[in-house]
């Protein structure tokens, strides 16, 4: 009976619900249309929608930059200076955000590098766009604060609003306090853009990510359309268009 719930529940909320809904409008196209154009795209639309909402996308999409970052990964113990990238803010009203879940997973990661450690953490992230006040480096400050952080470990970095200028805004301030090395702290499925952009920076870091965002064993209900497979396929998706997007422009 459970697994029938399971098999049901995945069909009748989004993103199954979706595809059930092309699964029966590619049918009736198949049936009524005698455009093979309008077949082959109803057909490949499913196809997508699918690839995308289950363990087939995860596979090829998320697991090969998740890869990446776990055998670059180093455990850390000498004391280099660590660098948290920002992941976003979810902001509330005017004058109340907090971290996104990618930001949490970072900065918890992060701070329990600085406390063994005990050297300095630098948070890069500015206001985001369309948004006026509250930068992400202010709102990782406060969630810092909150664990328990000593505040003259801190270091903000509020302007930057990509990867890119991640990189070029802690280059000056790495150069300015003769920083030598850094550790990098990010997502795992995000590590493999931030490592491209920093090595076109020529900045010397070793990386250290803070966490898989999806399963890497599968069960069954891994391959049924899953809201979990689709955010996870979603952001590997950005990273591999973001890193096509750097490429052209000449930034890795």
């Amino acid at each position: 009976m459970l697994v029938l719930e399971k098999i049901i529940a995945s069909l009748v909320m989004p993103p199954g619900l979706f595809i059930l809904l092309l699964i029966i409008l590619t049918g009736y196209l198949f049936k009524r249309s005698k455009s093979g154009i309008i077949k082959l795209t109803a057909l490949f639309m499913l196809f997508l929608c699918f690839f995308l909402s289950t363990a087939f996308g995860v596979q090829l999409l998320l697991h090969p930059l998740e890869n990446y970052a776990e055998k670059i990964s180093v455990n850390p113990f000498k004391r280099y200076p660590i660098v948290v990238l920002g992941g976003g803010l979810n902001y509330y009203s005017d004058n109340e955000v907090a971290p996104s879940l990618h930001s949490i997973q970072r900065l918890v990661r992060g701070y329990q590098l600085q406390r063994r450690l005990k050297t300095p953490l630098i948070y890069s992230g500015g206001v985001a766009i369309g948004q006026e006040k509250i930068s992400e480096a202010d709102a990782a400050e406060d969630f810092l604060e909150s664990l328990g952080m000593n505040k003259e470990f801190y270091i903000s970095e509020d302007r930057a609003q990509t990867t890119f200028e991640n990189a070029a805004y802690l280059k000056k301030w790495l150069e300015e306090n003769e920083v030598e090395k850094v550790y990098l702290v990010t997502s795992a499925y995000h590590t493999l853009r931030a490592a491209a952009v920093f090595k076109a920076q020529n900045i010397d870091f070793l990386a250290v990510h803070s966490g898989f965002i999806y399963d890497h064993q599968f069960s069954w209900l891994d391959y049924l359309p899953n809201r979990g497979a689709l955010s996870a396929n979603l952001a590997a998706l950005h990273e591999w268009v973001g890193l096509f997007w750097y490429y052209i422009r000449g930034r890795i």
